[in-house]
Parts: structure tokens; C-alpha cells; sequence
């Protein structure tokens, strides 16, 4: 009986648990994949659908959203970028969410991955974090009254 009470009360429990979609270093690893790979990277774990593609300066950004609830809605945008002066195209993951916890995790992994915080500030409406490395630029804002968060990770221009 003590054992039915103990496994009835851990699922209740564990029924309201949420876990994070994605890690900061799987967002780092899209940048290496091609649309056809992440494609199937983020569609494979059955967490995220592809919502719309649209083009976007000669680019084709695609929108991953999960199914999760509304507040805890998580999107990664892939297949922005820029052409660099030496023609090298530079590209961009955003990451958005209704639940500023997930990036503020995502924020407490850009330390274990070599990203060092170069600034913080405050605008009308959200927390302002740069961090970098010398791979990466990533921009986190945070809005003030913790109902959204975004983190837009770029690649840097490598000159040898």
C-alpha cells in the first residue's frame, strides 16, 4: 500500500514538470549543418515542427516552434545571415521564449562553453547581455517584466 501512495505521488508530481528543449551547445551545432540536417536534427526528437520557411534578404529563415504550452513556447529561428566583405557568408540562430528560465539557462551555459559576459546593460524594455568567444557573438535580451527572452547567436569573421 506505502508503495502505491509513493508512485502515485511521484506522478502526480512529476506530471507538472518541464523540461528545456534545447541546450546552448545544440544551438551552436546548427551552425555546422546543413538545412536538410538541422531539418531533421530538430524534427527527429519529435519536440519541434517546422511552423513557416520565409526569405528573408536572399535568405530562407525557417521557424521551429515546440508544442509545448503557450507560456512555455520555445522557437529557434535558422538560416539568417549576412554576407561578409570577403564574401563569406556569416550566419545567425535566434532563440525565443515565453519563459525566461530557459534562457537564463542557456545564459548559465554560454560560461561552461568559453563565452565571456563583455556586457550588461538596460534599455526601456529588456535586459541587455553580450557575451562572446572567438567564434561567436551571442545577444541576449530578457524584457523587464520576465514575459519573453530572445538569444540571437552569430557567427564572427575569421581572418587568417
Amino acid at each position: 500500500m506505502k508503495r502505491l501512495l509513493i508512485v502515485i505521488c511521484l506522478y502526480f508530481a512529476c506530471s507538472q514538470t518541464y523540461g528545456q528543449s534545447i541546450t546552448l551547445l545544440k544551438l551552436i551545432n546548427l551552425f555546422n549543418l546543413t538545412d536538410e540536417q538541422v531539418a531533421s536534427d530538430l524534427l527527429s526528437s519529435k519536440v519541434f515542427t517546422l511552423q513557416y520557411g520565409e526569405e528573408v534578404n536572399g535568405f530562407v529563415v525557417k521557424h521551429y516552434q515546440t508544442n509545448a504550452h503557450p507560456d512555455k513556447m520555445e522557437t529557434v529561428l535558422v538560416g539568417t545571415g549576412f554576407k561578409a566583405i570577403g564574401g563569406a557568408v556569416l550566419h545567425t540562430i535566434s532563440y525565443v521564449s515565453n519563459n525566461t528560465q530557459n534562457t537564463i539557462n542557456l545564459m548559465g551555459q554560454a560560461r561552461a562553453y568559453g563565452f565571456s559576459l563583455t556586457f550588461q546593460g538596460v534599455d526601456h524594455d529588456d535586459n541587455i547581455y553580450i557575451y562572446d568567444n572567438f567564434l561567436y557573438h551571442m545577444v541576449v535580451h530578457i524584457s523587464i517584466n520576465n514575459t519573453k527572452s530572445a538569444i540571437d547567436i552569430s557567427q564572427k569573421q575569421m581572418f587568417f
